[in-house]
Order: structure tokens, then C-alpha cells, then sequence
């Protein structure tokens, strides 16, 4: 009946496991949907603004006004759009394509559930109600033993692509800095081209950089968003392609200077900087709760043993 128990339990922390893990990537497979969402919501405004880059005429041509103001974005900003936009379907494609190895492991639990109260049936009253206890404990901490551990990966994860995230606005931060100090506005809006602003300068490389940040911090957020042992807000890390863009057309052809895509690039980087560093200490307090956890998983366990070698003796 002991070796009986102790199988049945192994199973279910098995199932339990199991069933973490699936609604953290169900949890996943929503942000993704949702990011991707937002970006068909994106690509279709351009389209329904009739702002395609379809070519790359001067921009002065149509004056500073509206469309022109469009086809800046829409020339910085939906070919990015589309290439980020096939990436988070791949990734969603990806982890619900691993959903699907986690099924049945609720109809599973359930079972073994019964089978553990049939076994409880046929011991001693005495015996049963302390068992009983026992394993009530060891449901409760290891529930927490699994929730710790599963944050503590998705925060690994997370603070892995917030640091990314953070190098690649500082390098955006400093090809600004670059562009400030070397790029001639009046020359360029006199006889400039879209395509040699974006692809050939500092600014087309800083808004890659941009770029390259908002997809490190959606990887970030996709994590953040699982944990459940802090209350995180991962949804005030600020992405910065759109206003980097939006900040350049008014910087270029309305004030003449670079002063708010610096701006915008510097109050993104600090904010971000600052729910990293909050998110490391939550990390290393989940270390230490997770620990005190173990401890006591420990303890559980070994009550386990010497109540189950007791009652073989017996």
C-alpha cells in the first residue's frame, strides 16, 4: 500500500507539473495573439490611409502635412510591421504546437486523485486522518514549489531580453547622439530621399536599433506576464519604434534639430532600466522564498517516509 501511495503521488506532482507549464504557455499564446492583434490593427490603418510606401519621392514634394507625415511612417515602420508581424506568428504557431503534448493531464490528475482516496479508504482511521494531513501539507507546498520554480524561469527569461532590450536602446541612444552631431537637416530635406535617410545614415540604423529593442522587450513581456508569485506590471516597459519615428518627422521637418527622438529614446530607456532593476530584486527574492520552500518540501517528504516505514513495520 506504501509503494502503492508513493506511485500515485509521484504521478500526480507529475500531472501538476505538467499542468503549470501548460497555462503559462496558454497564458503565452495570448499575449502573442493579442501583440499580433495590435499589429494587424497597425498595418491596416496604413493601408486604410492609402500611405503604402509604394516609392520613395522626395518627401517635400507633398509638403509637411498629413500624408507626408504618413509616408514617413509608413516607409520607416510597415515593412517592420510585416517582418515582426510573420515572427510572433511563428513563435505563437511554435507554442501551440507544444500545447499540444499537455493534453489529458487534467483528466489524469483526476483519476489518480480517486485512486488516492480508495487506497486512504483501506488503511486504519488513525493512520488515514494523519496521512490525510500529510498529504493536505505536502498539496499546498508543493503547489508553491512548482509556482516558484516556474516564475523563477520565466523571470530568468525575462530579465535576459529586458538586458537586451536595454543595450539596444542605448546603442539607439548613441547613434542619435552620431546623427545630432553629423547629419545636415537642410541638406538632406533639400535633396533627400526616404530610402537614403532610412538605409544609408545613422538615423536608418539607430531605427533599427529601435526596432531591435521592441522585439526584446515583447520576448521580455511575453514572460513577465506568466509570473504570479509578484504582482509585476510588465505592460509600463515602454516600446520605442513608434514614437522614435513619429518624433524624427517632427524633429526633420518641423523643428529643424534633433531634440524629441533623443528625448523619446532617453525616457524609454530610463524607465525601462528602472522596472529591470525591480524586476532582478523581485528575482532574487523568489530565490530566497523558493529555498525556505525546498526546505520545507524536504521536511514533507521525509514525514512521508517515516509515517509509510511505520506502518510497513506495523
Amino acid at each position: 500500500m506504501a509503494r502503492r501511495l508513493d506511485k500515485i503521488e509521484k504521478e500526480i506532482g507529475y500531472c501538476e507539473i505538467k499542468l503549470e507549464k501548460e497555462r503559462r504557455l496558454r497564458k503565452q499564446v495570448q499575449f502573442l495573439q493579442d501583440d499580433l492583434d495590435v499589429l494587424d490593427r497597425l498595418i491596416h490603418e496604413c493601408n486604410r490611409r492609402g500611405c503604402m510606401p509604394r516609392s520613395m519621392s522626395h518627401p517635400s514634394a507633398e509638403g509637411v502635412g498629413r500624408t507626408s507625415r504618413d509616408r514617413f511612417l509608413a516607409v520607416g515602420l510597415v515593412e517592420m510591421l510585416k517582418e515582426e508581424r510573420d515572427i510572433i506568428e511563428r513563435e505563437r504557431d511554435d507554442l501551440q504546437g507544444r500545447l499540444k503534448t499537455f493534453t489529458g493531464f487534467e483528466t489524469k490528475r483526476g483519476v489518480l486523485e480517486d485512486e488516492k482516496r480508495s487506497a486512504l479508504k483501506n488503511l486504519s482511521p488513525v493512520h488515514s486522518s494523519k496521512l490525510r494531513k500529510i498529504n493536505e501539507d505536502f498539496k499546498k507546498i508543493e503547489k508553491q514549489w512548482n509556482s516558484f520554480t516556474e516564475d523563477l524561469v520565466n523571470l530568468d527569461e525575462g530579465v535576459f531580453f529586458l538586458d537586451r532590450n536595454l543595450d539596444y536602446l542605448r546603442s539607439c541612444r548613441s547613434l542619435l547622439i552620431s546623427a545630432k552631431g553629423n547629419f545636415d537637416i537642410d541638406v538632406w530635406t533639400g535633396g533627400g530621399y526616404l530610402s537614403n535617410l532610412f538605409r544609408h545614415s545613422n538615423i536608418g540604423r539607430a531605427k533599427e536599433m529601435a526596432d531591435g529593442a521592441d522585439r526584446n522587450l515583447k520576448m521580455a513581456q511575453k514572460n513577465l506576464v506568466c509570473v504570479t508569485s509578484f504582482k509585476l506590471r510588465p505592460d509600463l516597459l515602454q516600446r520605442v519604434l513608434l514614437g522614435l519615428l513619429e518624433s524624427l518627422f517632427a524633429d526633420i521637418f518641423i523643428e529643424g534639430r534633433f531634440e524629441d527622438s533623443f528625448h523619446v529614446v532617453e525616457a524609454a530607456l530610463a524607465t525601462n532600466i528602472r522596472i529591470t532593476d525591480q524586476v532582478k530584486l523581485k528575482r532574487g527574492i523568489l530565490c530566497q522564498k523558493l529555498e525556505q520552500i525546498e526546505k520545507a518540501r524536504n521536511q514533507i517528504f521525509s514525514r512521508l517516509g517515516a509515517d509509510r516505514r511505520s506502518r510497513m513495520v506495523g
